[in-house]
């Protein structure tokens, strides 16, 4: 992880991080916590859920969220591209909620499509917003510097978007996400 961007990450307001990438927990400006991202050719990852701080699945169809939204091992189902059949059902979003686990909204992938990504992006914010329970948490997918935005022009996006305060979507809920992925995993904070 680039020490120069976790400091910019830190600048802007940000209190934690997670990593898809190898790398050390040596920056002391940000806690960083490491992701598995299972996606339709590494599937077989599931079984390193134990390494890693937090696990998520991208999903590649709506059958395949029932797979995952009952494994103790996934705490979050991931969207990251504009393919509504990769969401989930309203039934299956209510599940997710009962199960402890959040949808989460990759940005930047999504907004990489235009007026039809922001569309897109409305629409899943209002339609899962207001499922009791279910926890949505807003990631931007940064790869690089350029990708990072200020988590008050994020907000402002979603409030603009959708009427919705975002906020929670940015600060208490994947904290939440964190600390039950972790304690989960066998350490307590």
């Amino acid at each position: 992880m680039d020490k120069s961007l976790i400091k910019l990450l830190s600048r802007l307001g940000y209190g934690l991080v997670a990593i898809t990438v190898g790398g050390s927990n040596d920056i002391v400006e940000l806690p960083i916590f490491r992701k598995l991202v299972i996606t339709q050719n590494s599937t077989w990852k599931i079984s390193m859920h134990k390494n890693f701080d937090i696990v998520s699945v991208i999903p590649w169809n709506r059958f395949v969220i029932n797979k995952f939204i009952n494994d103790e091992r996934i705490d979050l189902i991931t969207i990251n591209d504009v393919d509504k059949n990769a969401l989930p059902s309203k039934p299956q979003a209510r599940v997710m909620a009962n199960e402890g686990k959040a949808l989460e909204i990759v940005l930047n992938p999504i907004i990489r499509h235009g007026e039809h990504g922001l569309a897109f992006l409305r629409d899943i914010i209002n339609e899962y917003s207001v499922i009791d329970g279910l926890k949505i948490v807003v990631s931007q997918g940064i790869s690089k510097v350029s990708d990072v935005r200020n988590p008050r022009d994020i907000i402002e996006l979603m409030r603009v978007l959708s009427n919705v305060d975002a906020k929670p979507f940015l600060s208490d809920y994947p904290s939440e996400i964190l600390v039950d992925a972790v304690y989960k995993r066998g350490v307590c904070l």
